[in-house]
């Protein structure tokens, strides 16, 4: 509420001058046109107004606002009501005061939403619902009361001195159509202004949906029987603007609708004709006041249904990026371990091996056997430790390229384990880059482990094909195979396979059968790669 202290000590910011003449000019200019398109949709039979649109225009923009601004926008638009009110000859000094008072209850109202609400958004049911309860029913029955009162005082037009719910009525509709949606258009979070704006195909079809409803009301309106029917044929075309257009694009067409029924209705067609003028409008009001707030409510259940969908997708593109940088992470651990065992543990290894060599020539021939024994475990020792250290870090991979990377550790696997194991690569992977090299590894390492290991597999089959800017990793085992049961079951090796396909924009795959053996397919898109 920046500014508010700025009114309340009677200071302006420096330089604001200019700015709040232009936008007071500006609200001028729109409450004088909307006070304007107010009085066009008269009912001249009964003399009575139907919808008013510049009282909410007003409120729309103070909730918008900062209080810095609250004086600008209350002058230009008292001066622009004066000014429509001169140009109709309506009596001007009791309208002038009719103007001033209901000024201050929107002033009023404005602050007390402003400090309720807290910002600018209607998106979700309890801030719709405070809206709908201050800003559309309190404000508009406070302002019809207090106009009755002034009509017991002085004397005002015919259309002011009716039963106070004529000018409740026509208030509140226009609080309910205009209002939200400006606040939706104005507001940066709202789906409107962060998804992509409907494309043309909605507005022809709202546009042609609006037609044939001009067109039916018409032709079939004075039918009694298809009536009930025709009240009901605007709720698709809500459904659907609620759904692709949100809150703003709902109140528009509600107050296109609107318009259709009142056009209609003045000209004595369509399915709200009643017996009596007055009926005729009230049941015009009542039935646009009811849809209106139905589909307002149907917008803000989109709208949270979408911000729940951003809030899930930022949640998720968060975690895949921590994901990014726990696997980076754990690159450079591995590689600082295996480091540590090649240059410090292996080494000291080998001292101790040839220390031991040395001690059994030493030893009397009873005690040599034991030596040479703990030399060959302390070999087999030091071996482990460099596979191990292979295995955390893969040397070649950098030093020789991905094919003699992954041809080193199907012939390690072979000496070690014994499964016979074919390896097809393409000619074209030294060319891959070497975040899809590492992760081709990776998925192999742990793809031939998971068929040693848990499917016990005496043959594995793994191809690599680079074709139409992809890359295709397939490994085939005649295991024991396994039962797929969702992606709640998954081990850790599939989930940390899958996490490293999708950070370079690809997809994995996994078929396997009982005692059928399993098939594990990885694909990456290398256009996505820099």
């Amino acid at each position: 509420m920046h500014g508010a202290e700025g009114i309340l000590s009677g200071k302006v910011p420096i330089g604001a001058l200019p700015q709040q003449l232009l936008r007071g000019l500006g609200v001028a200019l729109a409450a004088f046109l909307l006070q304007w398109l107010s009085l066009s949709l008269w009912d001249g039979m009964i003399d009575s107004q139907i919808i008013w649109l510049s009282g909410p225009l007003l409120l729309a923009l103070l909730l918008c606002a900062p209080y810095h601004y609250w004086v600008a926008y209350s002058v230009g638009w008292l001066a622009g009501m004066s000014v429509m009110s001169a140009m109709v000859n309506l009596p001007t000094s009791e309208i002038f005061v009719v103007h001033a008072i209901v000024l201050l209850l929107i002033n009023i109202a404005a602050w007390a939403l402003t400090r309720l609400r807290g910002d600018q958004q209607i998106e979700n049911f309890l801030q719709l619902l405070v809206f709908l309860c201050i800003g559309a029913a309190a404000l508009s029955i406070l302002t019809g009361v207090t106009i009755a009162w002034i009509a017991r005082t002085m004397e005002l037009p015919h259309w002011l001195s009716k039963p106070w719910w004529h000018v409740a009525l026509a208030d509140s509709l226009g609080y309910v159509l205009l209002v939200p949606a400006v606040l939706s258009l104005v507001n940066p979070g709202s789906s409107l202004r962060r998804d992509t704006l409907p494309g043309w195909h909605v507005w022809l079809m709202t546009g042609g949906a609006l037609i044939l409803l001009w067109l039916g009301w018409r032709e079939f309106g004075a039918l009694a029987t298809m009536r009930p029917l025709l009240l009901l044929v605007p709720v698709p075309l809500a459904i659907y603007v609620a759904l692709r257009a949100q809150i703003a694009g709902t109140c528009v067409v509600n107050l296109i609708v609107g318009l259709i029924a009142i056009q209609l209705s003045l000209a004595h067609e369509g399915p709200f004709v009643q017996a009596q003028s007055e009926l005729t409008t009230n049941s015009v009001q009542l039935w646009m006041l009811g849809v209106a707030i139905a589909s307002l409510y149907l917008a803000a259940l989109v709208e949270q249904r979408r911000a729940t969908q951003r809030a899930l997708l930022a949640s998720s593109t968060e975690v895949r990026e921590l994901a990014g940088r726990l696997i980076v992470a754990q690159e450079q651990e591995r590689a600082r371990i295996a480091r540590d065992l090649h240059d410090d543990i292996n080494q000291r290894l080998a001292v101790a091996s040839i220390r031991l060599s040395a001690l059994r020539r030493k030893v009397d021939e009873s005690n040599r056997q034991d030596v040479s024994q703990l030399q060959s475990e302390l070999i087999a020792l030091s071996e482990d430790v460099r596979h191990m250290s292979h295995d955390l870090h893969p040397s070649m991979l950098t030093q020789t390229g991905l094919t003699a990377a992954l041809a080193g550790l199907c012939q390690n696997l072979r000496h070690r384990s014994g499964p016979t194991i074919e390896l097809r690569v393409s000619p074209h992977a030294k060319d891959l880059p070497e975040d899809v090299a590492l992760c081709l590894y990776r998925v192999t390492q742990e793809g031939l482990g998971n068929a040693l290991r848990h499917a016990g597999a005496k043959r594995i089959d793994v191809a690599l094909q680079i074709a139409h800017h992809r890359v295709d990793l397939t490994i085939t085992d005649n295991g024991k195979g396994f039962v797929t049961e969702g992606e709640g079951s998954r081990g850790l090796g599939l989930m940390s396979i899958d996490e490293r396909t999708k950070l370079l924009g690809g997809s994995y795959r996994v078929q396997s059968t009982l005692g059928k053996g399993t098939e594990l397919c990885i694909r990456i898109p290398l256009e996505i790669q820099g």
